[in-house]
């Protein structure tokens, strides 16, 4: 019996200590590496999370950034050709504003210079083109000229100094009305073939030395064509075309007496003339076209 139980002790405090041991070990190791692999994954998911936030972040921040960069470099380019197209109009409108006022400017300016005379304001000319203007001398003795051409200058601009005159106006102020009226050369003769012009209008016919002349009176105006039959001219059709125009346009009217001559053989400005006298007063214009000298004549009643 007692052997038995000496044998039994050890075996029971082995039992003991082995189980210690067992249940010890194993459930402090469990315990320490869940824990800190919870923390671990949990640090690293963080991490990553954070690291992703950032990346999204700079990835939105850059594309931002990109965003404001193409909006500020479209609206300056933008901005940039607005300002190109504004400023070329804006030249564009200021050259031709420009050109208008030149042309304006002269004729403004020579009728500001001279306000009690009826200059003519239709002075015809090549189309496209534009009518300068020089002057000379005052009231009492005023010659005008009127140049047709493409650049448009201002009043007596000296360049005009070296172009042909395609017309011009004239005012002379005479002592008496007796000295106007002599002023005005009559170039009528009434002595002729009768020849009917139309509207109830006789002209006269003749002719001389290479030439062919019809003379007629409206009112106090003596009208007289030149031909030329060399050039096989016919100062009868030129007549009639004068005529009619007169049915439908007003001349000024003279005080006593005026002279149309028209020179079909002629080519420079003076080649036609209007004149006639009101008062002591004579005025004159000419141009080298016959019609244009007549349309001239009408566009002085203002």
């Amino acid at each position: 019996m007692k052997k038995i139980a000496f044998v039994g002790i050890p075996m029971f405090l082995l039992l003991l200590v082995g189980c210690g041991q067992t249940s010890e070990k194993p459930g402090e190791t469990v315990t320490t590496n869940e824990t800190e692999v919870a923390e671990t994954t949990q640090t690293s998911d963080s991490s990553k999370a954070e690291s992703s936030m950032n990346t999204t972040t700079e990835e939105s921040t850059t594309a931002e950034t990109n965003a404001s960069t193409s909006s500020v470099e479209s609206e300056t380019t933008n901005t940039s050709s607005a300002t190109n197209t504004s400023v070329t109009e804006t030249e564009s409108s200021e050259t031709t504003a420009s050109n208008e006022e030149t042309q304006t400017d002269a004729m403004t300016q020579l009728q500001m210079n001279f306000p009690t005379i009826a200059f003519p304001t239709n002075v015809p000319h090549t189309q496209g083109n534009v009518v300068n203007v020089a002057s000379s001398g005052d009231e009492n003795q005023l010659s005008v000229l009127y140049y047709d051409m493409s650049t448009p200058m201002i009043l007596n601009k000296q360049e005009l100094n070296y172009e042909t005159p395609i017309a011009g106006f004239q005012q002379s102020i005479y002592p008496s009305e007796t000295e106007a009226k002599i002023a005005v050369e009559l170039r009528v003769d009434m002595s002729g073939q009768p020849v009917d012009l139309g509207y109830n209008i006789t002209g006269y016919q003749q002719g001389a030395a290479g030439s062919s002349y019809v003379a007629w009176k409206e009112g106090n105006w003596n009208l007289l064509v030149r031909a030329n039959n060399l050039e096989q001219q016919d100062p009868v059709a030129m007549a009639k075309q004068v005529v009619e125009y007169l049915e439908v346009a007003m001349l000024p009217a003279p005080q006593h007496i005026g002279q149309i001559t028209i020179d079909m053989g002629g080519s420079g400005y003076e080649t036609n003339l209007v004149t006639w006298q009101v008062n002591n007063v004579v005025y004159t214009i000419n141009h080298q076209d016959a019609m244009a000298a007549l349309q001239m004549a009408v566009s002085t009643l203002q």
